[in-house]
């Protein structure tokens, strides 16, 4: 007789208790860290990042979708108020995020099939958690550890480059708001130029 270790099973074999709680509880209740799990699980299911993004912690996902926001309001300046020549390298400038209209589709950008496979090689049930700060660090099963925090509304959610996020919220806001003044110029030489 064969002994099999656990570590041979591939990674559904740990979501199946996970999806287990997601039919008996509902994946939508993710105010515990099993059922967020278990929400994870199951968005992990489909390989799509756009699924995966709505079991992100609330800061990855208000985080991106400003980046968007203010990427977007800065290509609609640069587009209305620069001059044709300046307008390229300004959206260029501009990156990934102003090319897209949700912060879903930010992440799924950015998180390619390489980055799901990474949280899939993380997402199994807890074996042990521990509060460090205002997040919660989980050990699974597999040994593995990630970190997951808890929004507003009591929702856990998992932690994705929060303080990357953070500092590129800041950025994209001071350059939106060179990008206003630059604008601001352009208008004013525009009317110098062609008059009223």
């Amino acid at each position: 007789m064969k002994i099999v270790s656990h570590s041979q099973y591939s990674f559904f074999f740990w979501l199946c208790p996970l999806f287990a709680l997601c039919i008996c509880t509902g994946c939508a209740d993710r105010r515990s860290v099993r059922s967020a799990l278990a929400a994870s699980s199951e968005a992990l299911e489909s390989g799509d990042a756009e699924d995966l993004f709505e079991v992100l912690d609330e800061r990855a996902r208000f985080a991106l979708a400003t980046i968007v926001k203010a990427r977007r309001a800065a290509r609609e300046i640069i587009e209305t108020d620069y001059p044709t020549s300046a307008q390229a390298p300004a959206l260029a400038a501009l990156g990934d995020a102003a090319r897209v209209s949700r912060g879903a589709e930010l992440f799924a950008q950015r998180c390619t099939a390489n980055c799901v496979a990474s949280f899939a090689e993380l997402v199994a049930p807890p074996a042990s958690e521990v509060v460090i700060g205002d997040e919660v660090e989980v050990t699974t099963v597999r040994g593995r550890t990630l970190r997951m925090h808890a929004g507003g509304d009591g929702t856990y959610g998992l932690v994705w480059n929060t303080r990357a996020l953070a500092e590129e919220v800041s950025h994209a806001s001071r350059e939106l708001s060179v990008i206003r003044d630059n604008a601001a110029v352009y208008r004013r030489k525009s009317a110098l130029t062609h008059g009223p």
